[in-house]
């Protein structure tokens, strides 16, 4: 009577562990979500007040691009060496760190007056926002669950849909109110209350099982194991294919939209932000679909290959927008597109999560795989600057973004396959 007692006892106290666990590990996943929609929200900032800036500074279209892209000239460099400071150093120090000096980057642009001064504060910017990515690979590998790995991951990256919704349209508020530099002032200081917050609350350990950073340095050899592994390769070029289509859209939309549906910038917001909120339903939609159909019916730790490449395929039809002039079918396509996309890459980087065997350097191997993919996302809205110089369209960067997202998922497909391992048996 007394052992079933105790018994009795000890599984309530269990239950009532797992339950406080959980709350706690969604606390962290929505402390991360928040991450992603203030720095998204800084993103959208720029790109709903480029018609201010491209008035007051006299900015070409190739200009434009280029604007658009500065923050990544340092976010691109400082990829793997600020995950390698993630990894040593840990996601409490890192997180507050890295968004307070972003949040006042974005600030002091605000204050920038001239074209010059303004790109050197998008450097900044892009220097505090490196290990932002990284940060939630690890948080999600050290505190979530194998099974609802992927699901999680593309919840946490809707953050960035909801930032950008939210901040064009806040953005759009405040030009239309105090200008676009106090737009740049007022949106950069809600990183610093998000900074506060996160030292306070990422003081837990992770459950039992889960791997702790090893916090030692990638060594060469590593890395050339990495890509030695066609799973790595593949999970690369899968990122990058979906990173050219997610930062094109983030830099051009509001014109975009002005120039092909013929609205002004309020109206443009406002298509926009129904093109972000429709894109993450879209996405947390295609990530349950993925997750609890696809995943489990193909079971085996690759099986996450399958949902980027249908949802890859479905975000390739972007490459129909030319053909589309109707308002209500142009947001629906983009939001549809961008959504697809969305799942598709929190499948790809759950996948990167499950098949490394060294679960301790998942915020350094994130790292590279960002700085690869980055890269592409830099070269998106320059290209897309000459292509509209060019052309006076935009129906090239479409087709492109269209057969990059086909290329992604069918070697997603067909090459990713077993673990990716960064020691020889020796080693470990």
């Amino acid at each position: 009577m007394e052992r079933n007692a105790s018994h009795v006892k000890g599984t309530v106290c269990d239950k009532a562990g797992r339950a406080g666990s959980d709350t706690y590990r969604y606390l962290l996943f929505g402390m991360v979500f928040l991450m992603y929609v203030i720095n998204y929200g800084d993103r959208a900032a720029l790109s709903i007040a480029m018609p201010a800036l491209g008035t007051e500074f006299a900015l070409t279209p190739v200009q434009i691009g280029w604007i658009s892209s500065s923050f990544l000239f340092s976010y691109v460099l400082l990829n793997l060496p600020s995950s390698i400071v993630l990894d040593m150093y840990g996601t409490r120090v890192v997180g507050a760190l890295a968004v307070g000096f972003w949040s006042i980057a974005m600030m002091l642009g605000g204050l920038a007056r001239s074209v010059m001064q303004f790109i050197l504060t998008r450097i900044m910017l892009g220097a505090g926002e490196a290990p932002t990515f990284s940060l939630g690979s690890s948080i999600v590998r050290q505190w979530a669950r194998v099974g609802e790995r992927g699901i999680i991951m593309t919840v946490i990256l809707c953050g960035m849909q909801a930032g950008l919704a939210g901040g064009t349209i806040a953005g759009a508020w405040l030009i239309g109110w105090f200008g676009w530099r106090m737009e740049f002032i007022i949106l950069g200081a809600l990183g610093f209350v998000w900074a506060a917050a996160w030292v306070v609350v990422c003081r837990g350990t992770p459950p039992a099982g889960q791997v702790l950073p090893d916090r030692g340095l990638i060594s060469v050899r590593e890395v050339g194991a990495l890509f030695l592994s066609r799973s790595f390769c593949a999970i690369v070029v899968a990122q990058c294919c979906g990173n050219y289509l997610n930062f094109l859209i983030m830099s051009w939309l509001p014109l975009f939209l002005m120039k092909q549906l013929h609205v002004d910038m309020l109206h443009a917001a406002l298509d926009g932000t129904v093109c972000y909120v429709a894109a993450a339903v879209v996405a947390i939609v295609c990530g349950t679909v993925g997750e609890h159909w696809i995943v489990r019916r193909y079971p085996g730790r690759a099986a996450r290959r399958l949902v980027v490449c249908v949802f890859f395929g479905c975000a390739a039809l972007i490459g129909l927008l030319p053909f589309v002039h109707a308002t209500s079918a142009v947001v629906a396509l983009i939001a549809f597109s961008l959504g697809s996309m969305i799942a598709g890459n929190g499948a790809n980087m759950a996948l990167l999560a499950d098949l490394l065997r060294e679960h301790g350097k998942i915020g350094t191997v994130t790292g590279l795989t960002l700085t690869f993919s980055n890269f592409m996302g830099m070269i998106a809205p320059i290209a897309t600057g000459y292509i509209v110089a060019a052309t006076d369209s935009f129906d090239a960067t479409w087709y492109v973004c269209a057969a990059g997202l086909i290329l992604g998922g069918l070697l997603s497909l067909r090459l990713v396959r077993s673990e990716i391992v960064m020691k020889s048996a020796g080693e470990t």
